[in-house]
């Protein structure tokens, strides 16, 4: 079981430290209700994960910017900015190359199920929370943004191979010519 130390709160944003892996995946917690961002911290933590905390939409934005989480757990119904409209503001930021973002809410409705949908979540909980679901859910997204990233590094490599064999099959074709002549 991992263990963190708690720092404090500074500007909406708290950083779990402790005998979690420093190499582990970095979630983003956004909830305004205090005891749910530590009852979700610890449930990551206890998965080896490492976690950031936020309390509204406003320093979701600002702590992800900072510490470029591999996933965002935010709640809808918050002050300052609610989870729908951070969500939006997260999927237009540079650098979100389709970061999971995992709505948790006690909104259940057909509505805002949509909603969340719409503006960008990659899957949607409602609280009260089953932990295996959360806990399965939270690895299925992972696997699922580890796999994303490797497939368009690959895609990356063949361009790049691609655009070696042009130039080479160019430069034969040159070399060709220059011996018929």
């Amino acid at each position: 079981m991992a263990l963190a130390l708690n720092l404090g709160v500074s500007n909406g944003i708290n950083m779990s430290t402790g005998l979690v892996p420093e190499n582990s995946p970095l979630f983003l917690v956004v909830d305004d209700d205090k005891s749910m961002r530590m009852i979700l911290r610890l449930a990551l933590e206890q998965e080896g994960y490492q976690v950031v905390e936020a309390q509204n939409g406003e320093a979701c934005l600002a702590a992800y910017q900072q510490h470029q989480p591999e996933a965002v757990l935010l709640d809808a119904m918050m002050p300052v900015m609610d989870g729908f409209a951070c969500c939006r503001q997260l999927r237009t930021l540079s650098g979100n190359d389709g970061i999971p973002i995992l709505m948790i809410t006690v909104l259940d409705d057909p509505d805002s199920v949509d909603q969340a949908f719409e503006v960008g979540a990659t899957d949607y909980i409602t609280k009260p929370i089953h932990w295996t679901v959360l806990r399965q859910r939270v690895r299925r997204l992972l696997q699922q943004s580890i796999q994303k990233r490797q497939i368009a590094s690959l895609v990356q490599q063949l361009e790049q191979a691609n655009l070696e064999l042009e130039s080479l099959a160019i430069k034969l074709a040159r070399y060709e010519d220059s011996e018929l002549q």
